[in-house]
């Protein structure tokens, strides 16, 4: 069954969409794009697709989905617009703004019957699918200290991402990719959240994030990411009581586990000297002791069509949504925790 597009917003990740859907995606046409920047609107004809004058339009039109790819504080209502008209709706992330935006999209899909979803695309990332086949595996046995961090040293792109009236920032951006995988990383229920939120470059909005969170049965999640960094760390660090694993780059393969063979530590091995005392517990593991496991990569890779696959099947009734509606509230639950916390410098209690 062939379905039709129509894109609202043909700036960076709405051009992306309309050009991965044209040479990725086989049973959807990109029938219509509208961006309210009259320049973006014939670029958008210049690269061989329909263009229409408003949303009113779109919404008329036999388009039977919707991506809302504009600022974000517009979200909201467009993709309410297009419910009401009729439309499925996929959001580019954050899905809103606050809690309330939310619930009244959720209710407004439960109210009309038609697919409301977000666009997380990270799932599909490779060092991602590796994470995850490590603790499905149980390779490093019960995970304690997860660590996911991306670093860039570019700070935000000088558009709309610099405004706090657009929702703009690094949380609203990069967090809620990073803060999406950790939550369906773990199966447990996140109980707290503690952020730092720094302005290095932008006046208005976060460009630097650390956000950490506090999950039932001891694990924390430790999120950073900050665009202004020159020397980076491993994408991935994942400690467990068994051993540990690191994925060192984003959307790469490398890295390692090392997994502890003896658990019971014999102290009479050896120390280690310096010229400022000794110390026993720095002395490193004799190599009988521990073994280097490969990645369990992911093979064939992970496959970005896999979202469209879904919501053209969960349109026609054959499959239910990837992202689900209780997966985008927590989500914007944590990051709207990590604001308040970093405001007032304190835990906050999910």
């Amino acid at each position: 069954m062939k379905h039709k597009l129509g894109i609202i917003g043909y700036g960076t990740m709405g051009s992306w969409h309309a050009e991965n859907v044209r040479d990725r995606i086989e049973d959807l046409d990109v029938a219509l794009v509208y961006d309210i920047n009259e320049e973006k609107t014939k670029k958008a004809s210049a690269d061989g697709f329909n263009t229409c004058n408003s949303a009113e339009e779109l919404f008329a039109s036999d388009v039977d989905l919707v991506l809302v790819a504009t600022p974000n504080n517009f979200h909201k209502d467009y993709c309410i617009k297009a419910m009401r008209s009729g439309k499925n709706v996929i959001s580019e992330k954050p899905a809103c703004l606050t809690l309330e935006e939310l619930d009244e999209v959720i209710a407004v899909s439960k109210e009309c019957g038609k697919l409301f979803t977000v666009h997380q695309n990270r799932r599909w990332d490779v060092d991602y699918a590796i994470v995850k086949n490590i603790l499905n595996q149980n390779l490093v046995g019960k995970p304690y200290q997860i660590y996911s961090r991306l670093f860039s040293n570019r700070n935000i792109p000088g558009d709309w991402r610099t405004l706090k009236e657009s929702g703009g920032g690094f949380l609203y951006d990069w967090g809620v990719h990073m803060i999406d995988q950790v939550l369906c990383l773990v199966d447990r229920k996140p109980i707290s959240v503690y952020a730092q939120l720094k302005k290095i470059y932008q006046p208005e909005v976060d460009d630097s994030v650390r956000i950490n969170i506090n999950f039932e049965g001891g694990l924390s999640a430790h999120i950073i990411a900050d665009s202004w960094t020159f020397i980076n760390e491993a994408r991935w660090h994942i400690s467990g009581d068994d051993g540990t694993a690191i994925v060192n780059e984003w959307f790469k393969t490398e890295g390692k586990i090392i997994k502890a063979n003896v658990k019971q530590v014999d102290w009479t091995q050896g120390c280690v000297y310096t010229s400022n005392g000794l110390s026993r517990s720095m002395w490193p593991r004799p190599q009988k002791e521990i073994s280097e496991l490969p990645l369990p990569v992911q093979n064939p890779e992970p496959r970005w069509e896999e979202f469209y696959e879904n919501v053209l099947e969960t349109i026609e009734g054959k499959a239910q949504a990837i992202v689900t509606h209780d997966q985008i509230r927590m989500s914007l639950k944590v990051i709207l925790a990590g604001f308040e916390s970093a405001e007032k410098d304190c835990v906050v209690k999910l």
